[in-house]
């Protein structure tokens, strides 16, 4: 890929991000922030996995697939809440992990 087709690509991918942003709304942005940034946290493997569902009051809930992925996710749960915050800049105080299947 040439130099510019690269920084067509990315411009394109900075206006798409902005443009969700601005359809999420202040109520929805932080969500949508930690929600974009959880595939780079956790890593594609956990991240097909498992995916945030709510923001309530700087308490992220996430969807995980089984039981098994939800243990992984717990023992690296400090690791995550610091990096989403990093990465959102939306500052993360708990994350709860929920069973549930993807449809």
């Amino acid at each position: 890929m040439s130099k510019n087709t690269q920084n067509r690509a990315d411009s394109f991918a900075n206006d798409c991000r902005q443009i969700i942003f601005r359809l999420a709304g202040e109520r929805y942005l932080g969500f949508v922030k930690l929600y974009m940034a959880w595939p780079a946290v956790v890593g594609p493997l956990l991240a097909e996995k498992s995916m945030p569902i709510k923001l309530d009051e700087q308490i992220l809930y996430v969807a995980v697939s089984n039981n098994t992925w939800m243990q992984e996710l717990v023992l690296l749960k400090n690791k995550i809440k610091q990096e989403l915050t990093k990465k959102s800049s939306v500052a993360v105080i708990d994350i709860i992990f929920t069973i549930r299947t993807r449809k």
